[in-house]
């Protein structure tokens, strides 16, 4: 299922929106909607399967270049992949595995019930929220993301646990499950924080302070700014910001493989400086121009600029 994308670069336009999109199986359960791709598109949301059917499977599904949250109602999913999309939030009530969430920018959360969060990654997003993980003894990584947030007065984590947290910018939003740092030993355990970057939140200290249980880690960097080239502490979004590193910035090359701490660093690092993602994924006519009025026998003079995909 495929439109032209949200973030569009040429004359008059139009989007392409759908209402929700839901993606099931049928009566008996004998199929499904696994291999389902969505690309393009502006939707409220997108669900896959509702929180009243029965549970079953889906595997083999890609996001990509879309506005649209996303809900995993009482299914198992496996081989997600969400990409280069600008969803509000992202739950999943059930399993989870085998599995990226990368380059977006996340307007509020990701959420994970106390079903199984298995060999899921999460890396290279903006994160204006805070992503939450109530299972444990699984597979979670989060890393090179940016979390945003207003200085001294939000949090990165809901419930987090056995997670590993690896070469993420906390700026402005606090690396604990509360602004002031605190975390309490049953919701916020045996984590390890490796080469991420804090700066003006409410508790700087990698690993947090309080109570959590066997939180551990190495080579942070506390309490030092990232050095955008522009971005405030505040917990809303701007098409203006520059999430360019400065030549003296700290997080440069300072990551746990040698790259950059944050968006810039990491296995998909952003090349631009801003969120501008695709366009669109397919050749667009960009601007087309004529005369108003083309009289019969005229020649018809065309002004036409295009973009390859």
């Amino acid at each position: 299922i495929k439109g032209i994308g949200f973030n569009l670069d040429k004359d008059i336009p139009h989007q392409s929106t759908i209402t929700n999109i839901t993606l099931t199986n049928n009566t008996d359960n004998t199929s499904n909607a696994s291999g389902t791709e969505i690309e393009g598109l502006t939707v409220s949301n997108i669900f896959l399967a509702s929180r009243i059917s029965s549970a079953y499977a889906l595997d083999d599904i890609v996001i990509k270049n879309c506005r649209a949250s996303v809900v995993a109602g009482r299914v198992d999913i496996d081989n997600l992949l969400i990409v280069d999309t600008w969803p509000n939030i992202i739950e999943f009530f059930r399993r989870v595995t085998n599995s990226e969430i990368r380059n977006n920018l996340i307007a509020s959360r990701i959420t994970m019930g106390s079903i199984t969060a298995s060999s899921l990654i999460i890396t290279n997003n903006i994160i204006f929220g805070t992503v939450s993980k109530s299972s444990v003894g699984d597979n979670l990584i989060i890393q090179n993301n940016n979390f945003i947030g207003t200085r001294l007065n939000t949090d990165a984590f809901g419930n987090m646990r056995d997670a590993v947290i690896a070469n993420n910018i906390f700026y402005g939003r606090t690396p604990s499950i509360t602004a002031a740092g605190n975390s309490s030993s049953t919701n916020f355990q045996r984590n390890i924080f490796t080469n991420n970057l804090s700066y003006e939140t409410g508790n700087n200290e990698l690993p947090p302070s309080g109570g959590g249980v066997g939180n551990s880690g190495d080579g942070n960097i506390e309490g030092n700014s990232p050095l955008f080239v522009n971005v405030p502490l505040l917990n809303t979004w701007a098409e203006d910001y520059d999430f360019t590193l400065q030549a003296s910035s700290p997080a440069l090359n300072a990551g746990s493989d040698g790259s950059d701490i944050g968006i810039s660093g990491g296995p998909y690092a952003w090349t631009e400086s801003n969120f501008s993602l695709n366009t669109t994924p397919l050749p667009t006519i960009q601007i087309f121009n004529t005369t108003t009025v083309i009289n019969p026998g005229d020649d018809l003079s065309v002004r036409v600029k295009a973009k390859g995909n």
